[in-house]
């Protein structure tokens, strides 16, 4: 339990976006409870890997030029040796944490399946448009509004069919659904106030 409150300090003063911080991560390790709760996780792994998956991504440890994953990868690696993270349970940590980006294939392990998952499901739906929209002016891709909403399109349209287990594909389908009911709201409001 020490080393879980050390390292959700570490995430805390990292410096790290809402959209990628401490909050996101513990949906992300959530999310993937609750999607796997017909397996027998390793609860370490999972939660371990949910932490430190976006490291790679905060102002004190990211590397300009360097995959996120990846950097991710390297800071969890450094980060679970200081702690003597359990040795065995070490490398599929990194795994998980290495492909939890949607462009990657799946890890080899549950843990980092459902991790994964979660993490593309955290980018749809009602929070994946919040967090669309906390970015703007924050990430390279999403400098205005209409970034922000061009970007939710995109997702809503690519990352369901990225979705590798059956209840993370249930699930994507209704975020799916949220996001494209945002989208014909937005366009029906700003048709309206274009011709008045």
């Amino acid at each position: 339990m020490e080393q879980r409150k050390e390292l959700v300090h570490i995430i805390s003063q990292s410096g790290a976006h809402p959209a990628w911080g401490l909050k996101h991560c513990n949906r992300v390790y959530l999310l993937a409870k609750e999607l796997s709760q017909h397996l027998d996780l390793d609860d370490d792994i999972l939660f371990f890997s949910a932490m430190l998956h976006d490291t790679g991504r905060y102002p004190v440890y990211a590397l300009a030029n360097v995959d996120h994953s990846l950097r991710s990868k390297g800071v969890a690696a450094n980060i679970l040796q200081r702690m003597a993270f359990p040795s065995d349970k070490l490398p599929i940590v990194l795994e998980a944490v290495e492909s939890h980006m949607y462009y990657s294939e799946p890890g080899r392990s549950d843990e980092a399946v459902y991790l994964r998952d979660s993490d593309i499901l955290d980018n749809l739906g009602n929070i994946g448009i919040t967090r669309l929209f906390s970015l703007i002016g924050q990430d390279e891709l999403i400098r205005t509004p209409e970034d922000a909403l061009e970007r939710a399109r995109t997702f809503a349209e690519a990352l369901p069919n990225k979705v590798y287990t059956k209840t993370g594909k249930r699930l994507a389908v209704k975020r799916r659904e949220e996001i494209l009911r945002f989208l014909s709201g937005i366009k029906k409001q700003t048709a309206e106030f274009v011709n008045l």
